[in-house]
């Protein structure tokens, strides 16, 4: 999404944030039992990673070991143990069967339709080692509005989606796609609730959700069909809601993985 967004350090910032709310949300930036195997030394694919955080700060924690950080936006370079790659994702990954031992997605989901959901899930178990382990991580749609004006700001969120084919049904069942591919064993799931507002944790993730919000100005002010200035009062609105409800609203963050056969 960051063709809309005009400050690209703004999106890069933001990027960071989430990275960090989820890291402290989920107690660490990996959930499958790779931990080992990258101390020693292993290869690892980040598939549509945007801005490169994820694969740049977990890259920094396993020297031993080489990423590659692959989006359609991205631009090729190489950082120490991080190798940028700029590719179109929606087709076949420019890498050989079996080549990495972990491969990690985070919020690519919601691009994919359910035909072409299977096509992405194919190609990142394709160039997954057997025995290797594949972890996607994802926003859950929650009911949890603030008030109206957040409500609205959902369903066009909601209506984006649809109109391109995105089923919001592939993130709730993911563990279902990984099963019927045939090819996953030792599927496990968590979700975790992360506050917005109360506790010093959920402080960030309020001014995260709020800086959010501001960003996409660019993309759901057109679809919306209202003017840069109606959508700073829409903004404005979501935030006055969720003062009144500090502490009581929470975020959902899913994440899948399993071990290929």
């Amino acid at each position: 999404m960051n063709q809309f967004v005009k400050d690209q350090d703004e999106f890069e910032n933001v990027n960071f944030y989430i990275h960090q709310a989820l890291e402290i949300g989920f107690n660490g930036s990996i959930g499958a039992p790779v931990h080992e195997k990258l101390q020693t030394g292993a290869k690892v694919l980040e598939f549509g990673c945007t801005s490169g955080v994820w694969s740049t700060e977990v890259a920094a924690e396993y020297p031993n070991s080489k990423f590659y950080a692959i989006d359609s936006t991205m631009q090729s370079s190489t950082d120490k143990n991080v190798t940028f790659i700029g590719c179109d994702i929606y087709q076949k990954l420019p890498f050989p069967d079996n080549e990495f031992d972990y491969v990690f997605s985070r919020n690519k989901t919601d691009l994919f339709s359910k035909n072409n959901f299977q096509g992405f899930l194919f190609e990142i178990i394709r160039v997954l080692k057997p025995e290797g382990w594949l972890e996607i991580v994802h926003s859950l749609r929650t009911d949890d509005y603030s008030g109206q004006a957040s409500a609205r700001l959902d369903a066009a969120i909601i209506s984006w989606h649809n109109e391109r084919g995105v089923d919001f049904d592939i993130i709730k069942n993911l563990e279902d796609y990984f099963k019927m591919s045939g090819k996953l064993e030792f599927i496990s799931s968590q979700i975790i609730k992360i506050p917005i507002g109360g506790d010093n944790f959920g402080e960030f993730s309020y001014e995260v959700a709020l800086y959010y919000i501001k960003l996409m100005k660019e993309l759901l002010a057109p679809f919306m069909g209202i003017s840069s200035e109606e959508y700073d009062r829409l903004s404005k609105e979501i935030e006055d809601e969720m003062k009144q409800k500090r502490g009581e609203l929470h975020g959902k963050q899913k994440r899948v993985f399993a071990r290929k056969k």
